[in-house]
């Protein structure tokens, strides 16, 4: 035991750069929860902030304590410190602070990056300065550069296949609400499955959940998987059927008009024509759908959505560049993916003034990687589920990613107040939820930049191909944790994001931003490490 009253001013300092470290885990970590949700439109960015703020507080007080052991104990040797507590309490603070700025630049240069992995770099750049090579847990480190191609590519392949699936069985049929209404059932199920095993084979202390044996923790998982699937089946399924009639009830006829005879044909939204014209409609000259010959010569622009299917039919001009009444080019407010299902119900269900060349338009056939976007029934039946599966993913990354933060800090107070380098003390909820509220303040002021990138940059998302991102992501992390892969959660949300992308078009994935992304996890290790090391070295020669 030794005296520590004399090094106050390094616990202070320390709480201090915590909230900081916490602030820029909540500005990058936190994207990885909801940034598809938002991207895909089911939610919007304050919503998003609201349900992350609950769940990131609520998943690191009641799950936090578990994973804040492995970052205090996981990766050096503590027991070299006997002696010389304030060096070790000195090398938390140079930790936070190398994690830290890491954190703030590559959320200010927008990239998704682990925190995890920044918190590892900078503990093992300290250690080296205090202590050397030696007692640096190397093997760590070996699982950490193996977790930069293992998560992206396992998550990838699962998003992958999934989002296959579902594309085959639901969004290519010609009417996919009754095989959508089939699965829900079976995707609700597992979402409620898996995430509920994870929470609880995590082995939450304050739940109880370390004193449920495995298979305990198996039946609860199957038994509330089950009655999910029976709610689902019973209640919501029925309910969304009726949602989903009234909203076709309000879609009218198309009526398109011949431009060489002038004649106008009604096309039914029964008929096997109406999604073919959608397409087409939604791909026409902006000069032809709204009779303007001076407007510019380029596509009706998708965004992530049905958007544009519905402002083709319903005549609305979004995203596109039109002439004000002083000549100057003006570009119309973006049409956002929630209101444009609102403005079905709303807008007459004729197209005015709307034609369209079927036959000119060959340019249309030679796209053969058209990007995909959801009806407006099928992006009902998904958008529950996914919002459902980005509460559950802020829940366990709150646990989870609490500890970046916080656990050297947690170091920090229990070397304070027991003066000795392995303290047996659980770690106090009180540093837990200061640690929730710093992650939550980050999301708030800054989150929106790497949700941009996660959810609208890399690739378009749709509610169908974000529900496939999420649950496939969050399947791979549960069981590589169990089995003892290393996975990062944001190297994964990132590799499901590009595979999904990837198979509904070709060119929708950013792979100049992908590979800006990939190379910040290569330099997330060294470059948190290396401003560890100068800071520890500055405690050690200058400081202390």
């Amino acid at each position: 035991m030794t005296d520590m009253s004399g090094f106050l001013w390094l616990l202070v300092l320390g709480f201090i750069i915590a909230f900081i470290l916490a602030f820029s885990v909540g500005a990058n970590d936190v994207a990885n929860s909801f940034g598809t949700a938002v991207g895909s439109g089911v939610v919007t960015l304050r919503q998003a902030c609201i349900l992350a703020t609950i769940f990131e507080t609520v998943g690191s007080v009641l799950l936090g304590a578990k994973v804040s052991e492995t970052i205090r104990q996981g990766i050096i040797d503590v027991h070299m410190y006997n002696g010389s507590e304030h060096v070790l309490m000195a090398g938390s603070i140079s930790a936070m602070c190398g994690s830290a700025v890491w954190q703030l630049a590559a959320s200010f240069l927008k990239l998704p990056i682990s925190g995890t992995h920044c918190i590892v770099g900078a503990t093992i750049g300290f250690s080296m300065v205090a202590r050397g090579h030696q007692g640096v847990k190397w093997m760590e480190l070996l699982r950490i550069v193996a977790s930069w191609f293992l998560s992206p590519v396992l998550s990838g392949i699962m998003s992958g296949i999934l989002f296959y699936f579902v594309r085959k069985f639901i969004l290519s049929k010609v009417d996919p609400v009754p095989n959508g209404l089939r699965a829900l059932p079976i995707f609700y199920a597992v979402t409620m499955g898996i995430n509920l095993f994870s929470i609880m084979f995590t082995g939450a202390p304050l739940l109880g959940f370390d004193r449920v044996p495995w298979w305990g923790t198996l039946c609860i998982t199957l038994g509330c998987a089950l009655i999910t699937a029976l709610i689902v089946w019973f209640v919501v399924c029925p309910r969304l059927k009726k949602k989903i009639k009234r909203l076709n009830g309000t879609v009218g006829p198309m009526v398109i008009t011949d431009p060489h005879s002038g004649r106008s044909h009604t096309i039914h939204k029964d008929s096997g024509l109406y999604k073919d014209l959608l397409h087409k409609l939604h791909m026409a000259k902006v000069g032809d759908c709204i009779g303007d010959s001076d407007s510019e010569e380029r596509p009706i622009r998708r965004n992530n959505s049905y958007t544009s299917y519905t402002m083709a039919i319903y005549g609305i001009q979004g995203d596109l560049k039109n002439k004000d009444q002083d000549g100057a080019l003006q570009r119309r407010s973006r049409v956002d993916s929630v209101s444009s299902s609102s403005s079905i119900v709303t807008s007459s269900s004729v197209v005015q003034d709307c034609s369209v060349n079927l036959e000119t338009d060959k340019n249309l056939d030679l796209e053969e990687d058209e990007l995909e976007v959801d009806q407006p029934a099928v992006s009902i039946l998904f958008q529950f589920l996914q919002i459902l599966t980005a509460c559950f993913g802020s829940f366990a990354h709150g646990g989870n990613d609490v500890s970046n933060a916080i656990g050297p800090l947690v170091a920090l107070w229990l070397l304070y107040e027991s003066g000795s380098v392995v303290s047996t003390s659980p770690t106090p909820i009180w540093l837990l939820l200061y640690g929730g509220v710093g992650i939550c303040a980050g999301l708030w002021v800054w989150g929106r930049r790497v949700i941009q990138t996660l959810g609208k940059d890399l690739t378009p998302i749709t509610p169908s191909s974000g529900f496939s991102i999420e649950l496939a992501s969050a399947v791979t992390v549960v069981v590589a944790s169990n089995i003892g892969l290393p996975v990062s959660t944001t190297h994964c949300k990132v590799g499901s994001v590009v595979a999904v992308g990837w198979l509904r078009s070709r060119k929708s994935v950013d792979w100049h931003l992908f590979r800006n992304i990939f190379i910040a996890w290569f330099v997330t290790v060294p470059i948190s490490g290396l401003i560890s090391a100068a800071i520890m070295a500055l405690f050690i020669y200058v400081i202390l």
